[in-house]
C-alpha cells in the first residue's frame, strides 16, 4: 500500500546522513515570530530523547548527529527553504521534529526521499509515506477520526448530553467543527449549537449576545458541554466569561493543558483533550521516562506540550530505527515504517498507530485533563474510538 503512496522512494541517496557510527538528524520549526512561544521548547525535547539514546550507545552503535531545529519563523518561503536545506544542504537522514503550521517543507523531503516526524498539526503528514504524525494524520481528506471519547465519558453521568460547538471563521476550522459535530452525533451526543464567527487569536469585544445564544441553546436552558474548538486566546477569554456568566457545565478544548499554565485563573474547572498521558501522570513508566529524559537533558526545558512533542518525535524515530535493524538505508527504513509489522505506541500511554494506515487518518485516542485549584489531574483515561469513512 505505502508503494502507492507519494514520496514512497526509491530514494537518490539510500545512505544519506549514515555512516558507521552516526546518523544524521535535524528538525524544523517555528522558533522566532508569531510561535515563538508556542513550539521553541520542541527542539530541546528531542534533544533529551536523543542524548538517552547516545548516552546508552546509540541505535546498532549509531549515535544520533542532531544538527537542530531550522527555523522557518512562520513564513512560508523560509519553511521551504527549511525543508530545503535539510534535504539537500545538511543531508539529514531524517527531519525530526517538525513543529510547524505550514506545509511547503514537504516539497523537498518529498523529492529526496528524506522521512519525517512530528505532531501532524499541517497537511505535510498525511497521505505521504515518508512523514509520520505520532498520533496519525490529524487532517485527512477522507476520514473523520475525531477523539469523541472524552466527551462521551464526561457526559457519561448526565441525563443531558447537549453539546455547543465554538470555532473560528476559517474554512479549515469551519470543516473541523461539521466533523466535530458529526462525530459527537454518531457518539450519542446532541449537539444543540455550532458556531464559527470567532476570529483567530481576537476574541470578541462584546461577547454577550454569543453567551445569550449558548446559555439559551438547550431548550431555553445552558448546554451541558461546550466544546472550544479554538485558538488558546479565545478559549481563555470566553470561558472566564461563561464562567462570570453563570455557566457551570463542562468547558473543554484542546489547547488547555500545558503544567506552566497551572496559575491561569481563566482555565480553572475546565477540561482539555490531549493525546498521550500527561505528565501528572507519574504511575505511567513513559511519562516517568519522558519526565526522567527532560530532566537530565533538556538543557533547562520545562515540562511541557511542546518539550513532550519534540521528544515523542525523536522516540518515533528511534523506534523505527531499531525495528529496521543495523543494515540501514532509507528504502529499508520506510520499508518498515509502512509494514503491518510495525506500530507505535502501546495505546495506554498514546494511542497505537500503524501505516500506512494513519498517513490517511488520526489513531483516534485521546484522555482528558482538568486544571483545578492550580492542579492538573487526569480527568479521562486514554479511550478510543474507531475512525470511520465520512
Amino acid at each position: 500500500m505505502s508503494g502507492t503512496l507519494p514520496c514512497s522512494g526509491p530514494s537518490p541517496d539510500p545512505t544519506r546522513g549514515i555512516t558507521p557510527t552516526s546518523i544524521k538528524v535535524g528538525g524544523i520549526g517555528t522558533l522566532s515570530g508569531g510561535g515563538t512561544s508556542t513550539y521553541q521548547e520542541a527542539d530541546l525535547g528531542a534533544q533529551a530523547r536523543f542524548a538517552r539514546e547516545n548516552a546508552a550507545g546509540g541505535v546498532f552503535g549509531r549515535t544520533i548527529d542532531y544538527t537542530g531545529m531550522v527555523d522557518d519563523a512562520q513564513n512560508a518561503q523560509q519553511n521551504a527553504d527549511a525543508g530545503k536545506k535539510l534535504a539537500e544542504n545538511e543531508k539529514v537522514f531524517a527531519a525530526a521534529p517538525v513543529t510547524t503550521t505550514m506545509a511547503g517543507y514537504v516539497d523537498a523531503l518529498c523529492k529526496n526521499v528524506v522521512p519525517a516526524f512530528g505532531w501532524s498539526f499541517n497537511s505535510g503528514f498525511c497521505g505521504r509515506a515518508n512523514t509520520f504524525g505520532f498520533t496519525g494524520c490529524l487532517l485527512p481528506d477522507k476520514y473523520n477520526s475525531i477523539q469523541v471519547g472524552p466527551y462521551v465519558e464526561l457526559l457519561s453521568g448526565s441525563s443531558d448530553k447537549s453539546v455547543v460547538l465554538l470555532g473560528v471563521d476559517n474554512a479549515s476550522a469551519k470543516q473541523g467543527v461539521a466533523d466535530t459535530k458529526d462525530a459527537l452525533e454518531r457518539a450519542g451526543l446532541d449537539v444543540v449549537m455550532t458556531n464559527t464567527t470567532l476570529q483567530y487569536g481576537q476574541p470578541p469585544s462584546d461577547p454577550s449576545s454569543l453567551v445569550r445564544q449558548i446559555m439559551t441553546a438547550n431548550d431555553g436552558k445552558p448546554p451541558a458541554l461546550i466544546y472550544h474548538v479554538t485558538d488558546f486566546v479565545n478559549v481563555t477569554a470566553l470561558a472566564q466569561t461563561l464562567t462570570a456568566a453563570g455557566y457551570q457545565g463542562i468547558q473543554t478544548s484542546s489547547v488547555g493543558y500545558d503544567p506552566r499554565l497551572t496559575g491561569l485563573e481563566a482555565l480553572d474547572k475546565t477540561y482539555t483533550s490531549v493525546q498521550w498521558l500527561p505528565f501528572e501522570e507519574t504511575a505511567n513508566p513513559t511519562v516517568r521516562q519522558m519526565t526522567d529524559d527532560i530532566n537530565k537533558y533538556g538543557k533547562g526545558a520545562k515540562l511541557s506540550l511542546t518539550s513532550a512533542m519534540g521528544w515523542l518525535s525523536a522516540d518515533m524515530l528511534i523506534s523505527g530505527l531499531k525495528a529496521t535493524g543495523k543494515d540501514l538505508t532509507v528504502d529499508k527504513f520506510l520499508s518498515t515504517m509502512n509494514s503491518p509489522d510495525y506500530h507505535y505506541g502501546d495505546g495506554i500511554f498514546i494511542a497505537q498507530s500503524t501505516w500506512p494506515e494513519n498517513h490517511f487518518y488520526g489513531a483516534p485516542c485521546s484522555a482528558s485533563t482538568q486544571l483545578k485549584d492550580g492542579q492538573y489531574s487526569l480527568a479521562v483515561p486514554l479511550v478510543c474510538n474507531n475512525p470511520y469513512t465520512n
